[in-house]
């Protein structure tokens, strides 16, 4: 089987994100994907986050209905710092015969040389997804040309780009304006039910 993993915050979860997963599962070929909210992503420690049980529930909402996509609380059943590479070597002994490839964003990508063990992500099957079509001397294509260099297994989906992030979701609802469509509906009763946001 080919997997997808898909790590992030998702506070909240929005069509951006659920766009990125299908886009991968279609594009990559993927037998399944698997999400993971994280606790305490390492480069958001001090940053303040919805609690983790209520972000697991707005993506649980959020996939329900995609048999392909699976939620995973490997990164949320406490408070732990994961870093990615360790859950990327979880999974790949977890699922030995399997083809895993990690997704991550634009944003990511870019400033991957920060992350814990970086070189040794770079070796790793990496899906990348542009936030915004990407020229072809743009940052990003150039970024991932040269990393390709070393390590072929490094895919750039740069044909269905949707700039939207959590902190614009997050922005429009404090501002107390309409998100209807940016998320699913059943992670907007959510929202409105928990008074996420305000």
């Amino acid at each position: 089987m080919r997997i997808g993993l898909y790590g992030g915050t998702f506070d909240p979860i929005h069509i951006g994100h659920m766009i990125v997963m299908e886009n991968s599962i279609n594009e990559m070929n993927l037998d399944k994907l698997v999400i993971l909210p994280s606790s305490n992503p390492p480069h958001k420690k001090h940053i303040k986050k919805t609690p983790t049980h209520i972000r697991v529930e707005m993506v649980s909402q959020a996939i329900k209905d995609n048999p392909k996509i699976v939620l995973s609380t490997f990164e949320s059943t406490d408070n732990t710092v994961h870093f990615t590479n360790d859950t990327i070597n979880y999974f790949k002994k977890a699922f030995p015969k399997d083809e895993i490839f990690y997704i991550l964003g634009e944003d990511s990508f870019l400033t991957i040389e920060t992350w814990k063990n970086y070189q040794e992500m770079l070796n790793e099957n990496l899906i990348v997804f542009a936030r915004t079509s990407t020229a072809k001397d743009s940052k990003l294509v150039l970024a991932v040309n040269k990393q390709k260099k070393f390590n072929p297994n490094i895919y750039l989906l740069n044909n269905l780009s949707l700039d939207i992030s959590s902190s614009l979701i997050r922005s429009l609802k404090k501002e107390g304006k309409s998100i209807k469509y940016l998320v699913t509906d059943n992670v907007l009763n959510i929202i409105n039910e928990r008074g996420l946001y305000v």
